[in-house]
């Protein structure tokens, strides 16, 4: 351990910094895995289809430092682990809607490795009668434990009449659509 001001370092077995203690006892990770990503522009789903969510602002500190991608996991629309950050990640997405037409059916889900669906969650819309907009909102806890291990996520949308779905980001100032996590054990 290595101390200056107060603050204890702890190291891996190669030297490099491993962690943190400051003077008031909290421990910080020196790569905790961490990332909060937006879109910069709306997303089309095509009507009975499920879609893959893009995202494509995810260099850390970008969007007036909105975007956080500390150790640099999420990248080409996914979470993926390597084998120094496998484990439990709580993940979240949250998720603004607009439709052409009412919607019968959206809803959304994380799948790990293209294949494994986690929790599929019926979205909230509308008001009143007006079932052409809403969010969808998703967080749980997602075991990650081997290296290339992946998490996306998918949105269904059935829309009346052929319609579509736009996820809306409205602008990257004012974040409606996001998804995001970070490695909890």
């Amino acid at each position: 351990m290595a101390s200056e001001l107060g603050v204890q370092t702890i190291q891996h077995t190669n030297g490099t910094d491993a962690a943190t203690i400051n003077s008031g006892g909290i421990i910080t990770p020196s790569q905790q895995p961490i990332f909060h990503v937006t879109k910069s522009a709306d997303q089309t789903l095509t009507d009975a289809t499920t879609t893959l969510i893009t995202f494509d602002e995810v260099t850390n500190g970008s969007n007036g430092g909105r975007t956080i991608n500390k150790g640099g996991l999420y990248g080409n629309n996914k979470l993926t682990v390597t084998a120094d950050t496998v484990g439990y990640y709580w993940v979240y997405c949250s998720l603004f809607f607009q439709a052409t037409q009412d919607h019968d059916d959206v809803h959304g889900y994380f799948k790990v490795n293209g294949n494994t669906t986690h929790q599929v969650v019926p979205t909230n819309a509308g008001y009143g009668n007006n079932l052409r907009w809403g969010t969808f909102q998703n967080h749980q806890i997602i075991h990650l434990p081997n290296a290339g291990d992946y998490v996306e996520l998918y949105m269904y949308a059935d829309i009346a009449s052929s319609g579509t779905l736009n996820i809306n980001q409205n602008s990257t100032s004012a974040q409606r659509t996001n998804m995001g996590g970070w490695r909890i054990g």
